[in-house]
């Protein structure tokens, strides 16, 4: 059905305008639309030229429409089923009661592009009042909401997704939340949900997808019933079947809105949505479309879900860009829910895999702790039988105790851990029975009595008499109850040092209504800090770095407590202050309502184990009693965290080796541990060594203080207040005890631990339990290698000293002048490091202070020796060292070094020993260091090297002074020869200046006489004057500019100027002295590569008898130099700097090679034999290279001998933009370098002999469209006949001709034979170029006067002068 109404555009709506006037409504009841009533006309005129569409419904009841195609036809005719449905119906509404209607979102069915399409319309019925008052039409506006509808429900479905994240609890449930979700949606008809689970990079062969979800689904898990046009859907498919089907039938389906191809195909193509990870539309067999999404969850690393979404297309709608988008969304949205049931899959995994880990775990201490009781207790009942009978035998009993100490230690351990097991598996079966709690907990407690007298703590028991508790029946399991005191009470002795422990029981209300006893136990221990206090109960977790007499224990006392408290009804809470204290309380519940009836059965139980909670817990706590001799009471405050790396009490040591006895030879081991019978068991086991015990870390840095010398090694265990760990950081950061070897005992014996453990300093590491041989050698491998270690480090040590005193000496000598001052330096530094009476240098030379003494009477300096930190092992190795054992003869043969161990000193007076050191400069003996002892004192081979060091370093000093002395006088010698010369250039500069001003004078005269009538004979000795006062007056300038450049006087101007002017001026400056000595001067410049305007100085910018000179002006291709003017910075940005390049080539008389490095010389010049004739002072290229260089530029010079030379310097110019022109204001009017528009339409010959000189022209003349060149005649003849025999015309409008003397007969014939080619010989000019020489200009007269329309162009040739010519040519 069409729409009721559409809009039109303005072809269309122009068309229906004329049709509605057109129309014949005549034929109509309306009859004329001249006829009509005027409300009538004017809603037709309104709605005609609405854009909005419109229609209106004329002549109730025929109700005819005024719209497209329907104009004039009865409405019902035109839309029966519409009219009977609900328009009859709204048109009698609105007649009757005279109000208009308006309906919201209206659906309907459209058909569009070929099919049946939902469509959405917001419309309105208005009457349209006559003159009469009576309705006379219906006035109806549309509006298409289609768009609105669908996005309005999409987002929707959209938001939807959000809320069902809580109820997933895996992919699967993911699937059906999903589907269910989207069932009997419109925009998706169905859905269908694919898993496809495999490998990455998988084959297809080992491919299935199954089928998760649908829409089809049912509540009551029936057989899923798919419609018959889906294609069949099976749960499983094996995608091995489909990878070799040819997916190749796709059908283009166009609509309006946008146009996309579907595969026709008999089943549901997964396998070319998973291969292609692509969507894929489909074309079902009734005609319907379906559109195939994958998606992609990622498993493990080699594991992935592929998912495949199948959405059914709405039948009523087409498939367009935003239908498609809607897919995107929904399909991000499933991919967010599936990787969210993804998640709590996998939590619920982990969660598992967790608890059986547990219940594993659990499982394993129940059987390992049976397994262990079994072989304790036949060791522990043998163990003491032999104990009763070896009482008399003292060493052997301690041995055994030991064993049964630490067997019964293992027995409580395995008891906590198999009571802890059974708990966690509920397998814990608890015996209540009444209980007098007063009288029982005052019984356990009382057992710690003697314990806190033999600490020193204050125990106080505050429990009532029991016939004053005034209670209910309280019900306890008795082993149970006694393990929580003895945990609670024992906890409290370990961690308190001093102050009091106290444990209360008394009675109280639970939530004001339940009575209950508490249990308390308080201390003013160490404290638990409050972080973590939220986990004390928590099963193996101990609080770290907290003073405690013993570091042992598993973690799970506090754990146990709760939960025996727990099967007890109670809680426990705790309360506790760093460095205050701890409180516990425990609550008991009174009677016995909160237990079982079977819990209760058995309130009875004679039978006792072997050995009982009580004794096995107070054995261990009587450990901490034998070794409380350490005032721990000082250090019990001091977190460990509050001692520095680097100990400042390790700094206290003091260490005496000369006080050290035979006995104190022996090797001395500390054992740091805080268990008493592994201290005890270790001392035995190492009797060949001198063993020192301490209990922690503190105890074992004050043990450190006590002794008179080092350990040579530290044994090291698990301690508490200061573990090993920071222990070794403690000695590793002090030097005193940084290469003590330190071997780390412990029963970690993961590769990390070790690892961490010689991370932190550790020189080995053994694992318990250990064999005792092992660590014996191992003790002994390290103190051996600790030994040799710092022997090596001694020598090194020394080494380097004795370098930094090279070193010290070098420098002294290299920063002091005075030779008396760095001997005094060098005896002193000698002194403090050789035991030694007296150091003096004594020197041969006698108009020297030839002796210098250290120390000397009334000293008053610091000469304190320089003491090697590794002393005690030089010491103790005296007898190894090398002593003087030299023979006589090699005394004799070496007459640089002399000792006397019994010889008179006249400096001391007395006798002693004697070691002298000559210091010997340039072969020559200067003097002697002498060294004083004790008589009879013997030298090491280390001191006489040391001495013959310093004798070679005294040596280079007296050198140095003596080189210094030598170099202040050729300083002297150059200041003289440096004044002469400036007063030599000052000398040349006045004179320069004198000598100009009777020049002036010179040239003055003659210029003013030039005028003048004068003889032929006059005027020749007029010209030799000019000449030689112009080579006089350069020679001035040249000097003067020398001395200028020598005193760095002369700056370069920088100024703005047109580069081509000032080049061409320069240019015929030197084309006139060109001509006098009859050579030929070629310029060629790169006319366009050239700037106009560049800014430097332009006034800074001889030998050849015949032949030519080509200059060549170009820009050399260098990268941009950015200008720098901080002044002005917008200017800065139309500045840059370019290199000009200028070659200067001659056919002179070239240069000798051998001269060429000595061209830019001052006063320098070639062969006289050659260069005689010539004028010049041998200033000029010196003056060049100096002003190159100045400028930034160089210059470099080729030449051969007898073939000329080529000179080119670079020149720095910066190029000026035209904007930039306004700010200079020193420019005059700006030359014109553009040939004449006329000039280029030319065409143009050029017969020269010269090629230098025809390529110039060349370069000038880029522009003109047609030019030829030729070096003779012939060839310019032939060119104009040829070219006049195939086109019939002359070829060429402008002709420039090389005249000379000698050919000037040939020039003559080729004017007159082109004056015969010629028809109109008017449109001919010719140009001769001319050498600018008297016989050459009467010859071009000449020829002028001869021959019309002839001109004559003067060498050198310039574009600026080329210009002028074509000017002057156009104007005559």
């Amino acid at each position: 059905m069409q729409s009721p109404l559409m809009m039109l555009n303005k072809s269309e709506n122009s068309n229906f305008i004329d049709m509605v006037y057109n129309f014949d409504w005549s034929s109509t009841p309306l009859g004329p639309m001249d006829t009509w009533d005027p409300a009538l006309k004017n809603a037709t005129n309104i709605c005609l030229k609405n854009e909005f569409p419109t229609c209106i419904y004329l002549d109730p009841p025929n109700w005819l429409i005024l719209y497209n195609k329907a104009l004039g036809r009865p409405v019902k005719d035109v839309w029966p089923e519409r009219y009977e449905a609900h328009m009859g119906l709204a048109f009698n509404r609105v007649t009757t009661t005279g109000k208009g209607l308006y309906y919201n979102d209206r659906l309907s069915m459209l058909k569009r592009d070929g099919y049946d399409e939902k469509v959405y319309f917001s419309h309105t019925y208005s009457p349209i009042f006559k003159s009469d008052g009576t309705i006379g039409a219906l006035w109806c506006l549309v509006q298409e909401t289609t768009h609105k509808v669908l996005n309005t429900r999409r987002l929707k479905l959209l938001g939807e997704f959000g809320h069902f994240s809580s109820n997933i609890e895996s992919l699967e449930s993911a699937c059906h939340i999903i589907t269910k979700a989207l069932r009997n949606n419109e925009d998706i008809p169905y859905t269908l949900i694919y898993f496809v689970k495999h490998k990455l990079n998988a084959s297809s062969e080992s491919l299935i997808a199954h089928l998760m979800a649908t829409t089809f689904d049912s509540d009551d898990k029936e057989k899923i019933k798919f419609p018959d046009y889906l294609p069949k859907s099976h749960e499983t498919i094996d995608l091995a079947k489909d990878a070799n089907k040819s997916y190749n039938t796709y059908i283009e389906l166009k609509r309006s809105a946008a146009t996309y191809s579907f595969l026709k195909c008999d089943s549901w193509p997964i396998y070319l949505v998973f291969k292609e990870g692509r969507n894929v539309k489909v074309l079902l067999n009734d005609e319907s479309q379906a559109v195939l999404f994958p998606i992609k969850i990622s498993l493990d690393k080699d594991h992935v879900l592929s998912v495949i979404l199948i959405y059914g297309i709405n039948r009523f709608r087409a498939l367009d860009d935003r239908y498609m988008e809607f897919f995107n969304l929904v399909t991000n949205q499933i991919y967010a829910l599936l990787q969210h049931g993804k998640s709590v899959e996998d939590e619920k995994n982990q969660t598992k895999i967790l608890a059986d880990m547990n219940c594993q775990k659990i499982t394993f201490f129940q059987g390992i702790s049976h397994e262990l009781k079994t072989p304790l207790t036949l060791m522990l009942s043998p163990l003491d039988d032999v104990i009763n009978k070896c009482i008399q035998e003292p060493l052997l009993m301690s041995h055994l105790q030991i064993i049964r100490r630490n067997a019964h230690r293992l027995l409580k351990l395995i008891n906590t851990l198999l009571q802890f097991s059974n708990i966690e598996t509920s397998q814990l079966k608890a015996h209540y029975r009444e209980t007098n709690i007063a009288e029982f907990t005052h019984e356990l407690a009382s057992d710690f009595i003697s314990m806190a007298k033999t600490l020193g703590l204050n125990y106080n028991i505050d429990i009532p008499n029991p016939d004053e508790f005034d209670l209910d029946k309280i019900y306890l399991d008795r082993d149970l109850y006694e393990t929580i005191v003895f945990n609670l009470c024992s906890n409290a002795f370990k961690h308190t040092w001093n102050g009091q422990i106290t444990v209360r029981l008394y009675p109280d209300y639970k939530n004001e209504k339940k009575k209950v006893i508490v249990l308390e136990v308080s201390d003013t221990g160490v404290g638990i800090p409050e972080s973590a206090l939220p986990d004390i109960f928590q099963r193996f977790y101990r609080v770290e770095s907290q003073g405690a007499r013993s570091h042992e224990g598993t973690g799970i006392g506090l754990a146990l407590v709760k939960e025996l408290i727990t099967l007890h009804g109670g809680d426990i809470t705790v309360s506790s202050v760093v460095n205050q204290g701890t409180t516990f309380k425990c609550w008991f519940p009174v009677g016995c309502e909160h237990f079982l009836i079977d819990q209760m059965e058995n309130q009875i139980n004679n039978g006792r184990e072997l050995y009982n909670n009580r004794q096995l817990y107070l054995e261990e706590s009587s450990q901490w009693i034998k070794y409380n001799k350490f005032n721990k009471f000082e250090t019990q405050d001091v977190e460990i965290n509050q001692y520095p790396v680097d100990h400042q009490e390790l700094d206290n040591i003091n260490i005496d080796d000369d006080n050290i006895s035979e006995s104190d030879r022996k090797y001395k081991v500390l054992i740091v541990d805080d268990n008493n019978d592994m201290r005890d068991y270790l001392a035995e086991l190492l009797n060949e060594f001198d063993v020192y015990r301490a209990c922690d870390g503190q105890d074992a840095l004050q043990t450190l203080k006590t002794l008179r010398k080092l350990p040579d090694l530290i044994l090291n265990v698990s301690m508490p207040n200061m573990d090993g760990y920071e222990l070794l950081n403690v000695l590793r950061s002090n030097i005193k005890t940084q290469l003590i070897p330190v071997i780390l005992l412990s029963a970690k014996a993961s590769e990390t631990s070790k690892i961490q453990g010689f991370d932190k300093g550790a020189d080995d590491y053994l694992v318990k339990p250990f064999s005792t041989q092992e660590l014996l050698c191992r003790i002994r491998a390290n103190i051996e290698c600790s030994i040799l270690r710092r022997k090596i480090l001694f020598h090194q040590y020394k080494q380097e000293d004795i370098k930094q005193l090279l070193f010290s000496i070098i420098n002294m000598i290299l920063s002091e002048s005075d030779l008396d001052k760095t001997l005094l330096y060098i005896t002193k530094e000698i002194y403090r490091r050789l035991p030694c009476e007296k150091i003096f240098i004594i020197s041969n030379e006698p108009f020297k202070n030839n002796k210098i003494v250290i120390p000397y009477e009334n000293v008053s300096e610091d000469l304190t020796p320089i003491i090697n930190p590794f002393t005690e092992i030089n010491e103790f190795n005296n007898s190894n060292s090398q002593l003087f054992t030299r023979s006589q003869k090699y005394l004799n043969e070496n007459s640089n070094v002399d000792i006397s161990l019994d010889a008179y000193c006249d400096v001391v007076h007395k006798n002693g020993s004697i070691l002298s050191v000559k210091i010997n400069l340039d072969d020559n003996f200067w003097g002697w260091i002498k060294v004083y002892r004790s008589q009879n004192s013997v030298w090491c081979d280390s001191e006489i090297e040391l001495l013959q060091q310093i004798s070679n370093n005294i040596s280079l000093a007296i050198t140095y002074a003596k080189l210094l002395e030598e170099i202040g006088e050729k300083e002297i010698q150059i200041k003289a020869a440096e004044f002469a010369n400036n007063a030599k250039t000052q000398i040349l500069a006045n004179t320069s200046h004198e000598l100009r001003t009777p020049l002036g004078a010179i040239v003055g005269i003659t210029s003013s006489l030039e005028g003048t009538t004068l003889t032929t004979e006059q005027k020749d000795m007029l010209n030799i004057i000019t000449n030689a006062a112009d080579i006089v007056l350069s020679i001035v300038n040249d000097v003067l500019n020398v001395a200028k450049l020598e005193a760095k006087k002369l700056i370069l101007v920088n100024r703005a100027f047109e580069l081509l002017n000032s080049l061409e001026s320069t240019i015929i400056i030197f084309g006139k002295k060109a001509a006098t000595k009859n050579i030929e001067l070629i310029v060629n410049c790169e006319i366009d590569m050239l700037p106009k305007y560049v800014k430097s100085d332009p006034e800074r910018v001889k030998f050849t008898n015949e032949g030519e000179i080509v200059l060549k002006i170009s820009m050399q291709p260098q990268e941009v130099i950015k200008g720098n003017n901080e002044e002005n910075s917008s200017y800065d940005q139309l500045v840059k700097k370019e290199k000009l390049l200028i070659e200067l080539s001659d056919t002179g008389i070239g240069m000798n090679p051998r001269y060429i490095k000595h061209a830019w010389e001052s006063f320098s010049q070639s062969d006289m034999s050659i260069t005689k004739k010539q004028d010049g002072a041998g200033l000029g290229l010196s003056i060049c290279k100096n002003l190159v260089e100045i400028n930034g530029g160089e210059i470099k010079v080729e030449s051969q001998l007898g073939k000329g030379s080529k000179f080119s310097f670079t020149w720095n110019v910066e190029i000026l933009p035209m904007a930039s022109l306004s700010m200079e204001s020193q420019f005059n009017k700006p030359t014109s370098y553009v040939l004449p528009h006329n000039v280029r339409k030319k065409r143009i010959l050029i017969i020269h002999s010269a090629e230098n000189l025809r390529n110039s022209i060349l370069n000038y003349l880029k522009s003109v469209e047609k030019i030829d060149t030729f070096d003779t005649f012939e060839k310019g003849i032939n060119a104009v006949k040829t070219y006049k025999e195939l086109y019939d015309k002359f070829t060429y409008d402008i002709i420039f001709i090389g005249l000379y003397e000698n050919n000037k007969e040939e020039t003559i014939n080729f004017i007159l034979e082109l004056k015969e080619l010629l028809i109109d010989s008017n449109n001919l000019a010719i140009i001769f170029i001319v050498f600018p020489s008297n016989e050459r200009i009467i010859l071009a007269r000449e020829l002028m006067e001869k021959f019309l329309g002839t001109f004559v162009l003067y060498t050198p040739i310039t574009l600026n002068k080329l210009i002028n010519l074509f000017v002057y040519m156009e104007i005559n």
